[in-house]
């Protein structure tokens, strides 16, 4: 009798020490909400730890990525390969192009490479909603798996033109049996349906698709794969050949809403200096007369002509969370152009051909106090950690190569470069 009451005693004393969430029978209210966020606060920091690493290693519904593979063509006389990114337009042009990323003096227009991924489905899931004449309806971001599977159908979303990747009924290569890639407005339809394979004997159907690794893809309207072709240019055909795309991560969706308001890569935004000044180009710029770049208030601060985009020097991740010490381009938005510093301190655009490392790599600095090892060249893996917020973080922009701050010059018209 004894032993029996002390192990019921130990029962009660462990069962009333547990921390639970109050009974759904019973009103919760936010005080005993937040006392049960408060008890817990470590096991949730390392729930949304464990979530984070998640997020890095696989790809999930509403990630951003880039499609890459390695191109080999002939070039003066030799067969030369370098790495290229599916990209396009979207606006006014459809068609899918190849866009080099190999180049570090010829920065990548990594905004027109970026594929959103919206809906991933079972292919057996995929034909139960064909509806009666054999439609696909529109499913845009609903239902659905939430990582990516291979084995299964998937609508990659043009981010920039907010259109889908599509296979289209022309054909304008030379293998006949082929069809145009490009993209389309509506996602109704099996044409903007693809489904993804392994490419490597190491994944097999129905694993996880992660980061980084190779993948084979098939149009499930016309059962070809995703091509890479070389004629006189590179194009994006669907095709009886294959080829092995490197799904590159740019963001991760899940990451990116849980830290709205900080700052990420590809990200456009404006450079105020003090309270009432921005970074910005005059009314009249134009190359190579007035080519320069100043600081403006006034109309200035609400017009397109104050805009940046703050563009990642990184092989991986352009869209991670950006933070201090991390090297990046400077791109404006209306000109296409990059800013950079000429060696005689002057602070000028440059057109993407010229945009060399040298000439316009930056960093963002906390204080004026560098370290000279916080240079060096470091690329990290994944979304990184949320520094830099809007409206609120104060930073120094130096130019990596001359080791200058940006700032600016008084005259008398004007307040221009560094």
């Amino acid at each position: 009798m004894r032993s029996k009451r002390r192990r019921e005693a130990r029962h009660n004393v462990s069962h009333d020490n547990l921390r639970r969430f109050p009974d759904s029978s019973t009103n919760a209210s936010e005080s005993d909400i937040s006392a049960f966020l408060a008890r817990n606060k470590s096991i949730l920091n390392a729930l949304k730890d464990f979530i984070d690493i998640d997020s890095d290693q696989y790809v999930s519904k509403g990630d951003i990525v880039a499609l890459t593979c390695v191109a080999s063509h002939p070039k003066d006389g030799a067969v030369g390969s370098e790495r290229v990114c599916l990209s396009t337009e979207g606006f006014g042009n459809r068609m899918c192009t190849l866009e080099n990323v190999s180049d570090k003096d010829c920065p990548p227009d990594v905004a027109m490479c970026m594929l959103y991924i919206d809906n991933a489905l079972s292919v057996r899931a995929l034909q139960e909603m064909m509806s009666g004449d054999g439609e696909l309806k529109s499913t845009s971001g609903s239902g659905g798996h939430k990582t990516l599977l291979y084995g299964h159908a998937v609508q990659l979303k043009h981010v920039q033109s907010e259109m889908y990747l599509a296979c289209l009924s022309s054909c304008s290569s030379n293998d006949k049996l082929a069809f145009d890639v490009g993209v389309q407005e509506s996602n109704e339809g099996e044409a903007c349906w693809w489904t993804i394979h392994p490419a490597s004997k190491q994944r097999s159907e129905g694993e996880k698709v992660r980061v980084g690794d190779d993948v084979i893809l098939v149009s499930v309207a016309t059962e070809r794969y995703l091509h890479m072709a070389y004629s006189k240019n590179y194009m994006v055909i669907a095709s009886f050949h294959q080829t092995l795309w490197n799904i590159a991560s740019v963001s991760s969706g899940s990451i990116r809403i849980r830290n709205m308001g900080f700052l990420f890569g590809n990200d456009v935004l404006r450079l105020f200096h003090g309270n009432d000044e921005c970074l910005t180009i005059p009314e009249n710029w134009n190359h190579p007369q007035h080519n320069m770049v100043i600081y403006e208030g006034g109309a200035a601060v609400s017009q397109a002509r104050s805009l940046w985009r703050i563009e990642p020097i990184r092989a991986k991740w352009h869209g991670a969370l950006v933070g201090f010490e991390q090297v990046f381009r400077i791109r404006h938005i209306t000109t296409g152009r990059y800013l950079g510093v000429y060696e005689q301190r002057t602070v000028q655009l440059y057109h993407k051909n010229q945009a060399s490392y040298n000439l316009t790599a930056f960093i963002m600095c906390q204080n004026k106090d560098i370290k000279k090892q916080l240079l060096d060249e470091k690329e990290e893996e994944g979304m990184g950690v949320a520094t830099i917020r809007y409206g609120e973080t104060v930073a120094f922009i130096l130019h990596l190569e001359s080791q200058l701050w940006l700032s600016y010059q008084t005259t008398e018209i004007t307040k221009k470069g560094v």
